[in-house]
């Protein structure tokens, strides 16, 4: 077949391939948004930036005939996104273009071109997880504070602590679940007030899945002989299993943020974009892929973490 055949009818056959692989199939789940909160937020500026501040505290009583007592907020951090730009392509040889009789794509050329649409889905699944996968080092990302993402320590803007990492770590177990909930759903705000936070997911790597079914779903307690009910089972929380969730014994309890600045953000800069050309010189067509995306997180207060033991 001859070039002019080729740029009409092959090429736009090769890129339906790319597009229609970025889209998940119906038995796939996209699991980054589960933990965002919902799709990517968009962006226009190079960067985008969060604060917060330290909530007010009680009111005191007030003395007749005496004026009220004032308060002041408590400046918190600002933390910036990024978005950074991500690309891949691929090359079809004039050769391989001269060898193939259309209608019928040469497997070859299809997998070339599908694989750039996966490959585009699945960076941002890992990029978006790395705040879990990496979640107890500083070297990826941090929170507003410069606190790693879980951690037990991090600093009340109006003096003390408090924590989103189970300590010890333990493996998912009934008892590790609950002093999770616990802990989880009894963090105060930057001023000591109770805040309400109610756990709706549980995140898990598949090798885990089994034994969250059996926490969540067991009538009776799963982990003893006696017929105790099952009080997790009541909580309803929702199992969400994941590969990209690297850790075979570790678990992540997701509560809906507060207010919208809080818990992981994903800004979508420039969606992913698929493109075709030509190269003159070699006769090759090419392909590629590009989004700019950035994820982070300012304060983590709607996610607890065990690492496992």
């Amino acid at each position: 077949m001859n070039r002019s055949d080729f740029n009409k009818s092959v090429v736009p056959g090769l890129f339906d391939f790319m597009t229609s692989s970025y889209k998940p199939r119906s038995e796939e789940k996209v699991s980054y948004g589960l933990l965002t909160g919902g799709i990517p937020r968009e962006s226009r500026r190079a960067y985008e930036e969060n604060a917060y501040w330290g909530a007010l505290g009680l009111l005191p009583a007030k003395p007749e005939g005496q004026a009220i007592a004032y308060d002041n907020p408590v400046q918190g951090p600002t933390k910036r996104w990024t978005h950074k730009t991500y690309g891949l392509g691929v090359r079809v040889t004039e050769e391989l273009i001269e060898d193939c009789l259309y209608p019928d794509i040469p497997t070859e050329m299809k997998q070339l071109t599908s694989e750039i649409g996966k490959s585009a889905r699945e960076t941002i699944e890992i990029l978006t997880w790395d705040l879990v996968n990496n979640g107890t080092v500083t070297t990826n990302h941090t929170d507003g504070l410069t606190n790693a993402v879980f951690s037990t320590g991090k600093a009340l803007l109006r003096g003390g602590t408090w924590s989103n990492l189970l300590s010890p770590a333990s493996d998912l177990s009934a008892t590790a679940l609950q002093a999770s909930l616990d802990t989880f759903e009894n963090t105060r705000d930057d001023a000591g007030k109770i805040q309400v936070i109610k756990a709706s997911k549980i995140f898990v790597n598949p090798a885990n899945a089994w034994k969250a079914k059996e926490l969540l779903n067991s009538a009776y307690d799963p982990e003893t002989g006696n017929n105790s009910v099952n009080a997790i089972k009541e909580r309803n929380l929702t199992l969400i299993s994941s590969a990209y969730f690297t850790d075979t014994d570790a678990f992540l309890l997701w509560a809906e943020p507060a207010n919208e600045g809080q818990g992981f953000i994903a800004y979508m800069r420039r969606p992913v974009t698929f493109a075709q050309d030509g190269d003159f010189n070699t006769g090759d067509a090419l392909f590629k892929s590009t989004f700019r995306y950035s994820v982070e997180v300012n304060k983590p207060n709607n996610v607890f973490f065990s690492a496992g033991a």
